[in-house]
């Protein structure tokens, strides 16, 4: 069941966006007729939006580009696509040769149009949906990365939400991300709050994946107890290309990642790999569907979520095989582990299978910590908080030894131990 708009939001609508004309406005009536999503509707009847609906929320003004991230993040002379709270700060003016970077406001007409609309494309009446369609009615703010055919992209493109800047806003940026055939690129998220202001960011990125290109697409939520963020990826993938995502998430007050993979042609793989990790009283939530459209198209999918304190994850995945899709291989596994007796973790897999030359598998595991483990580590003379640190660590650890970025990936082996150790973890009763 829909939720109305909250008057802030019905006044902030604008008049018009960086959609083309009739989608902006057909997008803009959608959302006043029907709304925000509700906990009845079943894509959200885990995830409590209420937070959103009564944050009075602004549209930014616009902020100068004198604030810096506080997390610096390895990467070897990254390109940085700088939003803060939403507001594009500008092209950088080293792009490689085989890149074209260009601000969402500057693109033309044919651009605006694959920006908005992605595939599969999004409908209103689903109320999943609903969040897609605000950003598309109300998106000012954006950017396009375009990879030219048989270009490799050595240095990893960052955009970096920083959010929090100023006070009580909202951000609904766009980004559409293009890979001509045989390209070769690294997009990574850098997610951070850079203020103790409330903030929400609607976010949508639109990735279309050319024959034989291959996308590896990394999203960091670093931190930010005060953070909201409602974040949609689409990715279209034809013959032979590949998307690779590693999500992983340390932070928030509520985060929604959802992902909408079109696997189009034959030969086309992908692989969707998260690491949730909430606490205190922080909600992160992951939506997954892959859509195997072609025969002869493969999808792995590992999600991992560690609930500490009052902290709840949720991991919804779906896997849709269309008739005549044959000789698919999709896997999916989600892993959790549950450290608080207040903490919880919702996991609910999917697949639904229209054809019938098909390997696919799909479950779920939710748990404590192996207690013989435990019991081994502490006769073996490792102290109790350390011992279950060392457990979780590893738990956590299978995820981030995908990412394929080395440094970054030591990185955050690094960070992941140093957030262990600042919890109390001794103060957790055994079983």
């Amino acid at each position: 069941m829909r939720q109305g708009l909250p008057d802030w939001l019905k006044t902030a609508l604008p008049q018009t966006a960086a959609a083309p004309a009739t989608i902006a406005r057909t997008a803009r009536e959608q959302v006043e007729t029907l709304g925000l999503p509700g906990l009845r509707d079943e894509e959200w009847r885990w995830t409590n939006i209420r937070a959103i609906q009564r944050g009075n929320f602004s549209a930014p003004a616009g902020v100068g580009a004198d604030i810096e991230p506080a997390i610096r993040l390895p990467l070897d002379n990254p390109l940085r696509l700088r939003f803060i709270d939403g507001v594009f700060q500008g092209v950088p003016n080293d792009a490689p040769e085989g890149l074209t970077l260009t601000a969402l406001a500057d693109a033309d007409e044919a651009t605006r149009q694959a920006a908005f609309s992605p595939k599969p494309a999004p409908s209103v009446e689903n109320p999943n949906d609903a969040l897609v369609t605000l950003n598309t009615a109300m998106a000012r703010e954006g950017v396009v990365i375009d990879v030219a055919a048989n270009a490799t992209i050595e240095r990893p493109i960052v955009i970096e939400w920083l959010d929090g800047a100023t006070e009580s806003v909202m951000s609904h940026p766009r980004v559409l991300v293009r890979l001509g055939q045989s390209a070769n690129a690294t997009v990574v998220e850098h997610i951070e709050t850079v203020g103790d202001q409330p903030a929400w960011r609607n976010s949508v990125i639109v990735s279309t994946i050319a024959a034989n290109a291959a996308l590896t697409h990394i999203a960091l939520g670093l931190d930010g107890a005060s953070r909201l963020a409602t974040e949609r990826s689409f990715a279209s993938l034809e013959r032979d290309a590949r998307y690779h995502s590693y999500n992983v998430q340390l932070g928030g007050q509520m985060i929604r990642r959802e992902y909408d993979i079109h696997v189009g042609g034959s030969g086309a793989h992908t692989d969707l790999i998260g690491l949730m990790m909430p606490r205190g009283k922080q909600v992160l939530d992951t939506h997954t569907r892959i859509t195997h459209a072609a025969a002869d198209t493969t999808s792995n999918e590992h999600y991992r979520t560690i609930a500490d304190d009052a902290g709840r994850g949720i991991f919804k995945g779906r896997i849709l095989i269309e008739e005549d899709a044959q000789r698919i291989e999709a896997y999916q596994s989600s892993n959790n582990l549950i450290l608080s007796d207040n903490a919880e973790i919702d996991a609910k897999p999917e697949l639904e299978i229209y054809a019938d030359d098909v390997s696919c598998s799909h479950g779920a595991t939710i748990g404590r910590l192996d207690q013989e483990a435990l019991f081994y580590l502490r006769t073996r003379g490792v102290p109790l908080a350390e011992a279950r640190g060392l457990l979780i660590a590893g738990f956590a650890q299978e995820v981030i030894d995908e990412i394929p970025l080395v440094e970054l990936r030591d990185w955050l082996s690094i960070r992941l131990e140093e957030r262990l150790g600042e919890q109390d973890l001794a103060g957790h009763e055994t079983e």
